[in-house]
């Protein structure tokens, strides 16, 4: 009762403090990070079969993004935009996919999401680039750049300097600046291991050293890029590669070396099908046939290559098809003609390059007017919204406060009667786990007291064993008797042990296998030889069955060493040593250094009881016997023991 009296003093000295920011008392409900796990694995889905299954990344897309707006992920709802961009630019529909793309940057930069933040500004750019919009697709790469650079993501920088790089060779020709700009991609390339991005880096620079007539420095690139995109079994940029590599040795007017390019391109054109590349195949085989004095065949080319080159971005291929159309005309002796495409050329060379420019201008003017307008609206929105506050910023505030108090009221209240119901939880749950303590304790001792009476009821059998054995004088059922008396000690001392330690569950058989060779040795050491009998299992602990057939197999090979293998010696060492593999698995290894067993005499061996007994035990536990005999005579089992 306390708390509340002091929340409802303190209540609205806080409102007053805060003013009219009532938002500040609620949040968002928390996102189960299990439904946002499967919403980034439908997104990576989606972009992984991208290129192969367009239908399979829709709907992965749709999935994904249906889950979103459902549960309120608002990244998941961007990434739906950037995604459906993508898939439409996959398509060919770019117009669609610049809408797309624009929206995720608005919600990515509104939730201060910057994953794929840079990504979608270089698509973004690269789809205004290509609709000759070259002001805003340049500004759209710089603020990607600028992104990715203080994400420290070294592979969107990379990507966006290609970008930029390619828009210096293309629209501004800064062929410098597009070479200093390769330099830091081709840094950090290298620094990040992002080799795939070699291939495009080289290209570029091979374009700009071709700009500058650099021809050495272009055809050491196009060689660079020409080994990175086999390597990476990427046709369409090796075809383009070969076509930049064709234009150099046209400038060049190396006829051998363009005509050598054109067989190496052309099967790559047929396959590819890229209606730029092959617009530009074809302009380097009107090249070649002019080259080659073949001037017909060469300006029909020129005029099939007019009618192709027909769009805005393709207008600095067709002027490199007007001015190889002039030579022809030249080289025909049509001079009048030729003069006159000469200028017609350097007319539509300046009326291209003032377009862009006188665009890119008319494109700044209106960005400018566009962003002063969406300014004005922001400040009649906040100055309305500030008008809105002040009116109702009291009354939300008083009715706020009547709602946390009357919340706070309730949830103590509730809180009290759950604490009083947990403590009578807790005392049931104590008086239950004492009463389990007790019974537990009480089957503790029985399970002892049976071990300690399997122990005794095995002993009483080997006394019977051993009253029956005196009353014979038959040397072979004597045997027989003291080897099942040796079988059934084995089994007792492991009763004995569970009973004697702390644990009843599983035997630690270091000290088991030291007290069953003591035992084997007082009855087996015929003639008092000085056997020595070494253990090593300190660490591996069995469960009783398993610790049972292990007994009985060390028995078997214990007394059969004893009998047999020191048979003419007097001193000998028996070694076993028991070890945990992993995984449920264990190996025993059992050695002496004896006579060993002949191989003449290893198959009747086998079939004796005793043998027979090993495998068959070695079986029950899924393991394998493998016998070998060099310095020692030895036997290695592998076996699987309960967890």
């Amino acid at each position: 009762m306390d708390r509340i009296c002091l929340y409802f003093y303190l209540m609205p000295i806080l409102l007053v403090i805060l003013g009219s920011s009532t938002q500040a008392f609620q949040g968002p409900a928390p996102l189960s990070h299990t439904d946002t796990a499967i919403i980034n694995d439908w997104y990576r889905g989606a972009f992984l079969s991208m290129k192969g299954d367009l239908k399979r990344s829709d709907d992965f897309v749709n999935k994904a993004w249906k889950m979103a707006i459902d549960i309120g992920y608002d990244q998941g709802i961007a990434d739906g935009y950037y995604y459906t961009g993508c898939i439409y630019e996959q398509k060919g529909a770019l117009d669609i996919a610049g809408r797309y793309f624009e929206k995720a940057i608005s919600l990515y930069l509104q939730g201060q999401f910057m994953d794929n933040l840079p990504d979608s500004y270089r698509r973004l750019g690269e789809i205004y680039i290509h609709d000759g919009r070259y002001y805003t697709g340049l500004q759209n790469f710089l603020n990607g750049l600028r992104v990715a650079d203080e994400q420290g993501n070294r592979i969107d920088q990379v990507r966006l300097s290609i970008q930029l790089a390619n828009y210096h060779n293309t629209i501004s020709r800064d062929y410098k600046e597009a070479i200093a700009i390769l330099r830091d991609a081709e840094r950090w390339t290298n620094a990040v291991g992002y080799t795939h991005a070699l291939g495009p880096i080289y290209l570029q620079y091979s374009i700009s050293y071709g700009k500058q007539q650099d021809y050495t420095g272009a055809l050491h690139y196009t060689d660079l890029a020409r080994r990175a995109f086999v390597e990476a079994s990427d046709n369409k940029n090796l075809l383009e590669t070969l076509l930049t590599e064709g234009d150099v040795y046209g400038r060049m007017h190396d006829e051998g070396r363009l005509a050598n390019i054109l067989e190496e391109a052309e099967p790559l054109i047929d396959s590819i099908g890229d209606d730029r590349l092959t617009s530009r195949f074809q302009l380097l085989y009107a090249t070649e046939l002019y080259f080659l004095g073949d001037y017909n065949t060469a300006l029909d080319t020129c005029e099939a290559l007019y009618a192709q080159l027909k769009s805005a971005a393709q207008q600095s291929d067709r002027l490199r098809v007007r001015l190889l159309h002039a030579k022809i005309l030249f080289a025909t002796g049509d001079l009048r003609s030729a003069d006159s495409l000469i200028g017609d050329y350097a007319y539509v060379k300046d009326s291209l390059y003032a377009a862009q420019y006188v665009g890119q201008g008319m494109e700044m003017s209106e960005n400018y007017k566009l962003e002063k307008f969406e300014r004005q609206i922001k400040e009649q929105e906040l100055l309305l919204s500030n008008t809105r506050y002040q009116r109702y910023g009291l009354i939300t505030g008083i009715v706020v406060l009547l709602t946390i108090l009357g919340i706070l009221y309730f949830h103590f209240r509730e809180k009290d009667k759950l604490a009083h119901r947990v403590a009578l939880q807790n005392a049931e749950i104590s008086v239950q786990n004492e009463i389990l303590k007790q019974a537990n304790k009480q089957n503790e001792l029985l399970l002892r007291e049976i071990h300690h009476r399997v122990k005794n009821n095995l002993q009483i059998i080997n006394s019977l064993l051993s009253l029956q054995s005196r009353k014979t004088t038959n040397r072979e059922v004597i045997t027989m008797m003291q080897e099942s008396s040796s079988r059934i000690n084995s089994i007792a001392l492991i009763h004995n042990k569970l009973y004697q330690q702390q644990s009843i569950n599983r035997l630690n058989i270091q000290d088991y296998i030291e007290q069953l060779g003591a035992h084997l040795l007082s009855i087996y050491n015929v003639g008092n030889k000085r056997v020595q009998f070494h253990v090593e299992a300190n660490d591996v602990s069995l469960d009783i069955d398993t610790a049972i057939s292990v007994g009985l197999i060390l028995t078997e090979l214990t007394t059969n060493s004893l009998k047999y293998a020191f048979v003419g010696r007097e001193a000998g060492e028996i070694h076993v040593d028991v070890s945990y593999k992993g995984d449920r698995d264990y190996e025993l290894v059992f050695k002496d250094n004896g006579v060993g067993i002949p191989e003449t005499k290893r198959k009747q061996t086998n079939e004796t009881l005793g043998f027979r007994l090993i495998h068959s035990l070695t079986r029950q536990l899924a393991g394998m016997v493998h016998y070998t005999f060099d310095e020692f005579s030895m036997y290695n089992i592998r076996f699987k023991g309960q967890a």
